[in-house]
C-alpha cells in the first residue's frame, strides 16, 4: 500500500471519528428536543420514535364506556388553594340515569374537533331498549326481592334495596354490584375467588360436623362411646363422595379464572351453576344418610338424642352458601338475557361530532351568564371585569377569592386574625354539606335551607349540624366542628357569628351555582353531527391539564345502562392552526406551569451581574500579577492556583454559615457575591496579558497613562477574546448553576432556571416531556451566546496558551 492511500484512508478514519463523535453529542440534545414536543403516552413508548401524534391534523384516542355508576365527586388534584378549602360548594349531583360517561383514557385534547362513534359488537350502530317486557321484568322483580337478604355476605350490601320501580335503574345498579364494580360478584377472580373459598368451607365443616357433635365427652358410658364411634366411622364413609365431588368441582374452578373478557360469560356461569347445584344435591343426600344412620345408631337413646339433633343442624347448613350463590348466578344470567334481548332498536347513527370551545368562545357565554344572573349588581360588575379570556379556566378561584376577601373584611369588625375564623366556617360549611348529601334525606336537607333562609340563632344552627351529622353517621366528627365554631363565636358573639355561618352558607350555594355553569360551558361541545337520541355531550376535566377526563353524552329520555355494552371509537381533528398550537403545547404548559417568566428573570440578571463584576476583578488581578511587581507575587499567585484544588462542596457549609450570619439567604446577594471572584478568570486574562509585550506598556507609561487607564483603554481590548471566553464561561457557570442556588433560597421570586425545573419531578415520577420542553427553551439563550462568540471563545483559548 503506497503512501498517498495510507494518508487517504488516515483522513477517512479520522473523519468517520469526528462524524461519530459529533453525532454522538448531538443526539442526546436531539432526543431532548424530540421529547419536547412529544405528547405524555409516547414519552415512555416502546420502540422509541423521534415522530409525535402532536404534529398530525388527526388521530385516534382511546376510550373505555364508564360503567361503574358512582356519586359525585370532586378531583382534589385539580383544585387551587382557594378551591380546595370551599370544595363541598364545589360537587355535583350524580350523572344523572341518562348520561352515558365515556373515559378518554388517553393524552388530554385540548382543541380541535372531537368524534366518538358509539357502536355495537357487530360495528352497527349502538342498540338500546325502547321499551321492555314489563311482565318479565316483574318476574325478575319477584326473584330478586325473594334472595335480596340471602345472598353472599360479601355481596349484601351492594345488593340491599336496589330500586324496582324502574328497569333501567335496576338493570344499573344490579350490574353495577355484579359486573361494574371491582368487586363485581360475576368478575372472574372475584368469582373463582369464592366459590373455592366457599367448596373449601363446605368440605371443612362436613368433616368437622360429624367429629365435633359426636365427639367423646368424659360422662359417656361405654355404650354411648360405642355408638358416637360407629357413627363416625361409617359417617366417614358416606361422606367420600360428596366430598370428592366437591374436591373435583373446586379445582373445575380454575378453568375460568381467565378467558377473553374480564367477566364469567353465560355459559361459563350455566356449567358453573349446574356444579353447585350437583354439589348440593350430593351434600344433601349424604346429609340425609347421615342423619337416618344417627336415629338408627342411637335408638331413642336419650344421652344420644342431644348429639344427633346438634349434628342435624350442623349438617343441614352446610349447602346453604352453595344455595345462596347459585340462586343469585341463576338470577343473574336471566337478567343478563333480559338486558340483551330488550335492546331492541338501534341509535339513528354512530357518530357523534362537536369541536372542543376556545377560552375565548367561552368566555363570551360565562359573560352572558354572568350578565343574567340574579345576584347582586356588584358582584356581577367585579366578575365580568375580572375574568377575561386569558383567566377564565380560573374564573371560580377568581370568584372565590372575592367571597373570601369580602368575608375577610365583614370578620375584622370582630376579629383581629381573620384567617381563622374564615377557616372555621369554611370546614363548617364543607362538613354540612358533606353531611347532607351522605345523609340523603330531602326533608333534613329543605330544613337546613329554610333554617338558612332565617334569622336562625346560633344554638338552633349548633343543633342542626348535629342533627346532620347524626343522620349521616357523622357524630365523632360533629364534635370538633362545633368546638372551633363555639371558641369562634365567644370571640365576637353568637348571634352576629350565626349570621356569619348563614351568609357562607348562601354564599357557597352562589359558588356551587357558578362552578356548575362554569364547567357546563367549558365543557360542552358544539356538536355539528349526532343521533337524534343524543341532546348535548359534554368533555368533562378540559378546564384543568391534569386530572381524568370523560366525555358525558346526554341521551334524550334512554337510559345510559342500554349503552353501557358497546364499544365507543373516538377521533380528534385539527386545523393547521391548532395542529401548530399542538406540536407546541408542551412549551406553553411547562412556561405556565411554574412562574418561569421570574424565573428567566432571575437567572439572566445573576448571571449578568456576577460576569461583569467577575470579569472586572479578574482583569485587574491579572494585570497586577501580569504587569506589576511587587513582593511575592509568584508565592501569592501560586496560592491563588492552589485554591482550584479545593472541591467546591467543601465551601458550601461555610459559605452558608456566613450567608446565614449577614443575613443574605434567599437574596440576591448570596447568589451573585459568593462567585464574583474566580481564580480561574484571573489565570486565563493574566496569561493572555502576559503574551503583550511589556514595551507596549512602557511606552504608555512614558505618554502619562495611568495603570488603570492603560488597562481598560489599552490591555482589555486588546484581550477581547480572552475577556469574551471568561465572560462566556462565567454566564454559561452561572446560567446553569443548581445546587448553591437550591441551598440558599426558598422562593420562587428569587430561584433560577435550573431550580425551576425541578418543577416537574416529584417522588411519583417525571413529566418528562414538560421537562425536557423547560429544559429546551432554558438552554437555547446559551446555545445562541456561544454559537455568537465561538470564534471569540476560539482564539481567548488559543492566545492564552491554555490546552
Amino acid at each position: 500500500m503506497t503512501t498517498s492511500s495510507t494518508k487517504i484512508i488516515s483522513k477517512i478514519l479520522l473523519y468517520v471519528v469526528i462524524i461519530g463523535g459529533a453525532f454522538l453529542m448531538l443526539v442526546p440534545f436531539a432526543w431532548m428536543v424530540a421529547t419536547s414536543f412529544k405528547a405524555p403516552s409516547e414519552v415512555s413508548s416502546w420502540p422509541p420514535v423521534w415522530t409525535t401524534k402532536n404534529a398530525a391534523n388527526s388521530f385516534t384516542f382511546k376510550t373505555q364506556i364508564k360503567q361503574k355508576s358512582t356519586s359525585a365527586s370532586v378531583d382534589l388534584a385539580t383544585l387551587s388553594l382557594s378551591e380546595f378549602r370551599n370544595f363541598a360548594a364545589l360537587m355535583e349531583e350524580s350523572v344523572s340515569f341518562d348520561t352515558l360517561s365515556v373515559n378518554l383514557n388517553d393524552d388530554p385534547i385540548r382543541r380541535g374537533e372531537i368524534e366518538i362513534q358509539l357502536l355495537g359488537r357487530d360495528g352497527a350502530p349502538a342498540n338500546y331498549a325502547s321499551q321492555v317486557d314489563e311482565q318479565l321484568f316483574a318476574e325478575l322483580v319477584d326473584r330478586y326481592s325473594a334472595i335480596k337478604d340471602n345472598v353472599p355476605d360479601a355481596h349484601a350490601k351492594s345488593l340491599r334495596d336496589l330500586p324496582v320501580e324502574d328497569a333501567g335503574r335496576f338493570l344499573d345498579g344490579f350490574f353495577n354490584a355484579a359486573v361494574y364494580s371491582d368487586g363485581g360478584f360475576v368478575k372472574r377472580v372475584v368469582l373463582v375467588s369464592s366459590l373455592r373459598a366457599q367448596y373449601s368451607r363446605a368440605i371443612e365443616r362436613l368433616s368437622q360436623s360429624v367429629e365435633t357433635a359426636m365427639k367423646e365427652l368424659p360422662i359417656d358410658t361405654d355404650a354411648t362411646k360405642e355408638m358416637k364411634a360407629r357413627i363416625r366411622e361409617e359417617s366417614a364413609v358416606l361422606l367420600e363422595g360428596p366430598v370428592a365431588a366437591l374436591a373435583k368441582s373446586m379445582e373445575s374452578l380454575e378453568s375460568y379464572r381467565t378467558g377473553t373478557t374480564g367477566v364469567t360469560e353465560l355459559s361459563e356461569l350455566e356449567r358453573i351453576v349446574a356444579d353447585l347445584r350437583s354439589s348440593t344435591d350430593e351434600i344433601r343426600k349424604a346429609v340425609s344418610e347421615i342423619i337416618a344412620l344417627s336415629e338408627e345408631v342411637s335408638a331413642g337413646d336419650a344421652r344420644m338424642s342431644l348429639s344427633v339433633r346438634q349434628l342435624e343442624r350442623s349438617l343441614e347448613s352446610i349447602p346453604d352458601g352453595l344455595v345462596q350463590w347459585s340462586d343469585l348466578l341463576d338470577l343473574y344470567s336471566d337478567i343478563k338475557v333480559f338486558y340483551n334481548e330488550s335492546q331492541n332498536a338501534n341509535l339513528s347513527g354512530s357518530s357523534i361530532v362537536g369541536r372542543i370551545r376556545t377560552d375565548a368562545e367561552v368566555h363570551a357565554l360565562l359573560s352572558q351568564f354572568i350578565e343574567s344572573w340574579n345576584v347582586e349588581r356588584e358582584l356581577k360588575d367585579y366578575l365580568l371585569s375580572a375574568i377575561n379570556p386569558s383567566n377564565v379556566r380560573s374564573a371560580v378561584t377568581i370568584f372565590l377569592d372575592y367571597l373570601d376577601r369580602d368575608f375577610k373584611n365583614s370578620l375584622s369588625q370582630y376579629f383581629t386574625n381573620t384567617q381563622t375564623p374564615l377557616e372555621v366556617v369554611n370546614d363548617a360549611m364543607n362538613f354540612l354539606r358533606t353531611s347532607l348529601l351522605v345523609a340523603a334525606n330531602p326533608e333534613l336537607d329543605r330544613k337546613v335551607r329554610s333554617a338558612m333562609d332565617q334569622n336562625t340563632t346560633y344554638a338552633d344552627l349548633v343543633a342542626l349540624f348535629r342533627e346532620v351529622a347524626s343522620s349521616a353517621g357523622q357524630t365523632i366528627g360533629v364534635g370538633g366542628i362545633v368546638a372551633n365554631l363555639d371558641r369562634q363565636a365567644n370571640i365576637s358573639g353568637q348571634e352576629p357569628f350565626a349570621d356569619f355561618i348563614r351568609r357562607r352558607w348562601k354564599e357557597t350555594s352562589l359558588v356551587g351555582t357558578f362552578s356548575k355553569v362554569h364547567s357546563d360551558i367549558f365543557s360542552e361541545l358544539d356538536l355539528s353531527i349526532k343521533p337524534v337520541e343524543v341532546e348535548r355531550v359534554y368533555y368533562r376535566g378540559i378546564i384543568s391539564p391534569s386530572g381524568a377526563k370523560t366525555f358525558d353524552i346526554k341521551l334524550a329520555g334512554i337510559h345510559a345502562v342500554w349503552l353501557k355494552d358497546d364499544v365507543p371509537a373516538g377521533k380528534a381533528n385539527f386545523t393547521f392552526a391548532e395542529t401548530f398550537k399542538n406540536f407546541f403545547q408542551n412549551y406553553v404548559s411547562a412556561w405556565n406551569a411554574a412562574p418561569f417568566g421570574r424565573y428567566y428573570f432571575n437567572t439572566v440578571f445573576v448571571a449578568m451581574v456576577t460576569t461583569f463584576v467577575e470579569i472586572i476583578f479578574a482583569a485587574m488581578a491579572a494585570f497586577a500579577f501580569a504587569k506589576m511587581d511587587f513582593f511575592g507575587k509568584n508565592l501569592l499567585f501560586t496560592l491563588f492556583l492552589a485554591t482550584m484544588m479545593v472541591p467546591g462542596e467543601v465551601l458550601l457549609v461555610p459559605n452558608y454559615i456566613t450567608l446565614t450570619a449577614l443575613g443574605w439567604v434567599d437574596s440576591y446577594y448570596a447568589l451573585i457575591v459568593p462567585w464574583v471572584v474566580s481564580v480561574f478568570a484571573i489565570f486565563l486574562l493574566r496569561q493572555h496579558f502576559m503574551t503583550i509585550p511589556n514595551e507596549l506598556y512602557d511606552a504608555a507609561m512614558i505618554d502619562g497613562l495611568s495603570k488603570w487607564r492603560f488597562l481598560w483603554t489599552i490591555l482589555v481590548p486588546l484581550s477581547k477574546p480572552a475577556v469574551i471566553t471568561g465572560a462566556l464561561l462565567k454566564f454559561v457557570g452561572s446560567w446553569n448553576s443548581f445546587l448553591w442556588v437550591l441551598i440558599v433560597t426558598k422562593s420562587p421570586e428569587i430561584r433560577t432556571l435550573p431550580v425551576g425545573l425541578q418543577n416537574f419531578s416529584s417522588a411519583t415520577g417525571s413529566d418528562y416531556h414538560l421537562l425536557m420542553a423547560a429544559a429546551t427553551f432554558s438552554i437555547i439563550p446559551v446555545v445562541i451566546l456561544f454559537l455568537i462568540t465561538q470564534k471569540y471563545f476560539i482564539a481567548g483559548i488559543a492566545r492564552s496558551g491554555l490546552k
